[in-house]
């Protein structure tokens, strides 16, 4: 079997795709579409298509050499790269999508109310489940579908550590029940236990509630309702539910940091440009040490416990776009016991004797101790490059005029504030990550 010959043109799109998760359009010579699929990483995914050798027999051979032209949607997610697989799916039934997969072998999240009895009364309780087409109910709460079966999996496994669930077969519920004691995942936290009444019924129907606002796009509107409860327990002084909430804030905030719904994608598909665009303009307008648009931001953190195994991490967005190509990490040299400031100090001046490309922006995780400690090693080294700080209780910006320090507060929907927090997490994370390598080594010698 030769080897497949494909246009140059068409080659040349492959290689100038971004690397960065999306969905994917081929068109046919008339322009129409006749395959759309999802990526983690577009040019990798997409890349696979045109290399090697192909089977004349298979209809991925069909499909590749009816491909005339390649386009792409940029997704801020692989999450919301799945979503829009299936919505575009959905809406356009691309030949080859229909042909590759019989449409009975999709799965679709499902939401189902089962009957049991519970105090003497018969009670409906949803599940989250997958399910194909032959196997939904006409009562079924229905959501895609998907057509790779991983897809669903994934989005279920996600939520469900944001909004516990059952998933349970009722005789598993009903066993269950007569224990009086939760399966598994009510011990792990999967599953909120309806079966042993740890949670109301009315509680319970308010998480499946959550369930569907989130898969309909509605995660803004269940951050704002879950905010309030909180208010409301807190004035109540029911501190529990309250910390129970405000975790579940947190771990929603964290799902759906930048979550965009798939029809948000279709009617602009260059929404992640414009975000980025809107970002690094907020920057710019909103902190005036910012004079120009920050191609390259520098976000730095500290990890450490009692100053032992402390490390630093720099974490980069090239042009509004993590780059973890540019990430760099550092094992802390001078001190061995708590100080953060002297740590970040260390961490700076040792970045200053690199030859690495300079950034237009520092970003350091902290108020105005760490701003202080940096814009003192900036000034003896000759430095002339912004730096802010990010103050995690308020997400305050600080920054230093040159006579005082100045605070900003932006509203948590600005997309400049965004960026900055993302650069500051993904800080954070990848400094915990090498300082838990770090203890991991020291444990196991």
């Amino acid at each position: 079997m030769g080897k497949t010959e494909f246009n140059e043109n068409l080659i040349n799109k492959v290689r100038n795709l971004p690397t960065v998760p999306g969905i994917y359009k081929f068109k046919d010579e008339k322009g129409e579409i006749i395959y759309v699929g999802k990526a983690k990483n577009l040019r990798n995914r997409v890349k696979t298509y045109f290399q090697g050798n192909l089977d004349p027999h298979t209809k991925t051979y069909a499909l590749v050499h009816r491909i005339n032209d390649i386009d792409y949607i940029e997704a801020l997610s692989e999450l919301e790269a799945l979503l829009l697989e299936a919505e575009l799916i959905k809406k356009l039934h691309p030949k080859y999508n229909i042909a590759l997969k019989d449409d009975k072998s999709y799965l679709y999240i499902v939401i189902r109310t089962e009957k049991f009895e519970m105090n003497g009364r018969s009670a409906g309780i949803p599940k989250v489940i997958t399910a194909r087409r032959p196997d939904l109910l006409e009562t079924d709460t229905v959501f895609g579908p998907y057509p790779d079966g991983n897809t669903a999996k994934y989005i279920v496994k996600i939520l469900r550590k944001v909004i516990p669930f059952r998933d349970c077969s009722s005789g598993k519920f009903n066993r269950y029940k007569r224990l009086g004691k939760p399966c598994l995942y009510g011990y792990i936290g999967l599953c909120s236990a309806p079966c042993t009444q740890a949670i109301s019924l009315e509680d319970y129907k308010k998480q499946i509630d959550r369930v569907k606002r989130f898969l309909s796009g509605d995660s803004v509107r269940i951050i704002d309702s879950l905010k309030k409860e909180m208010e409301v327990a807190s004035k109540k002084e029911q501190f529990e539910k309250a910390a129970e909430l405000r975790d579940t804030i947190q771990k929603f905030d964290y799902v759906r940091r930048q979550y965009k719904s798939a029809n948000k994608y279709i009617e602009n598909p260059y929404l992640v440009v414009d975000m980025i665009a809107k970002a690094l303009d907020e920057l710019v307008r909103n902190i005036p040490v910012i004079k120009t648009f920050p191609k390259r931001i520098e976000c730095y953190d500290i990890s450490n416990i009692s100053g032992k195994e402390a490390v630093g991490s720099m974490v980069v967005s090239t042009n509004g776009r993590i780059d973890k190509s540019e990430y760099r990490k550092f094992k802390i040299k001078l001190k061995d016991e708590p100080d953060d400031f002297a740590m970040m100090s260390e961490v700076l001046y040792r970045r200053l004797r690199n030859d690495w490309q300079m950034p237009d922006l520092f970003v350091l995780d902290g108020g105005k101790g760490q701003l202080s400690v940096i814009s003192d090693l900036f000034k003896k080294e000759g430095i002339n490059i912004p730096v802010i700080g990010l103050a995690k209780r308020y997400e305050t910006i600080v920054y230093h005029d040159g006579k005082e320090f100045i605070e900003v507060r932006l509203s948590k929907s600005n997309e400049g504030l965004k960026l900055l927090i993302q650069l500051r997490d993904e800080a954070h994370r990848f400094a915990q990550k090498y300082h838990h390598q770090l203890r991991l080594r020291k444990i196991t010698k």
